[in-house]
């Protein structure tokens, strides 16, 4: 009997476990992280090529990074079997969604990199003229958050296996320097990427990506609702003479984000002359205290040389009237 009862018992905690299981949230459940591609996959023709995406922030300060899904990014593809002119296009053979976490070394979690998936769809060796990722419609807050990255000079920046990219997230227009957005100024966001990848025996050795300027969207207005359609293209590109060990040396020779920043001379100068003010105005404080203390000190003195003449006079009187000499008086 007690064997009967302890296999209920055991059976009846297993069942619980699998219904709390099944009644998850889905943020528990997509937890999980993907595990990273590793450099020098070797790709066979129509294998899926992952872009991962890793963050975004100004351009003029890059140590301020945010998540690349902090900007109301596409997160799922578009369904390419709803589209009969798109239906003819190489699929993936595993669909990715975006934002999952990917797992990342010591050194780039410390450095500030947020890895996550994408839903490009891109396929090795096959090139996309253009390809739709999502259809949405931004409301007054994604509109003001994209508005606010484009104004800030936002950059993003995403990988292909360890080869960055980083673009533009849109573009701005008749902007005042002093006052910022003002009638008449126009703000564009550039929906549309196109990567360039290049490959050599199988191995990819290069990639870059670029935004078209010619498919920006107007997104000025942020009190109407703006339908935005997000898209992508792909152009593969034979480096024949870029061998996979070598791929890394175009970016020994050039960056994207500055390596050195701007000296700020108008700040340095004004932190200067606060500093002299500063120092001046206490000096004045110190010496007004010192000076009043030592008038003070001066006049002490005084009223203590008075009294003691005083004294002298009224001895020297009483010894004169009393006729008493000075001389003569023996203590």
């Amino acid at each position: 009997m007690v064997a009967v009862g302890h296999r209920r018992n055991t059976a009846s905690a297993l069942l619980t476990s699998l219904l709390l299981l099944a009644a998850a949230p889905q943020s528990v459940l997509a937890a999980r992280k993907v595990k990273r591609v590793k450099a020098g996959t070797t790709y066979k023709t129509h294998d899926a090529v992952h872009i991962v995406v890793n963050k975004v922030g100004p351009f003029n300060n890059p140590t301020e990074t945010y998540r690349y899904y902090s900007l109301p990014f596409c997160h799922a593809h578009h369904d390419v079997e709803e589209d009969e002119d798109q239906a003819d296009l190489p699929k993936a053979d595993d669909h990715r969604e975006g934002a999952v976490r990917h797992r990342q070394r010591l050194g780039e979690s410390i450095v500030g990199d947020r890895r996550e998936t994408s839903p490009y769809e891109i396929t090795f060796k096959d090139n996309i003229e253009w390809r739709m990722l999502c259809k949405v419609t931004l409301d007054e807050d994604q509109i003001d958050k994209f508005k606010n990255a484009i104004h800030n000079s936002y950059f993003f920046e995403m990988f292909v296996e360890d080869l960055p990219m980083w673009g533009y997230i849109g573009d701005f227009e008749n902007e005042d320097l002093v006052m910022g957005e003002v009638e008449g100024s126009k703000t564009y966001l550039f929906p549309h990427l196109h990567f360039k990848l290049g490959y050599n025996d199988g191995n990819m050795v290069s990639a870059s990506v670029t935004t078209d300027a010619e498919r920006k969207v107007d997104i000025t207005n942020s009190k109407k609702a703006t339908e935005v359609q997000f898209s992508y293209s792909v152009e593969w590109v034979w480096e024949k003479d870029l061998p996979w060990k070598a791929r890394m040396t175009r970016y020994a020779d050039s960056r994207f984000l500055p390596s050195t920043f701007e000296i700020h001379w108008l700040s340095i100068i004004n932190s200067f002359v606060l500093v002299l003010l500063l120092t001046a105005f206490l000096t004045i404080i110190l010496m007004r205290v010192l000076k009043n203390d030592f008038s003070r000190y001066m006049e002490l003195d005084e009223e203590t040389l008075e009294e003691e003449e005083v004294c002298i006079a009224f001895f020297l009187a009483f010894f004169e009237i009393h006729h008493v000499s000075y001389d003569t008086l023996t203590f």
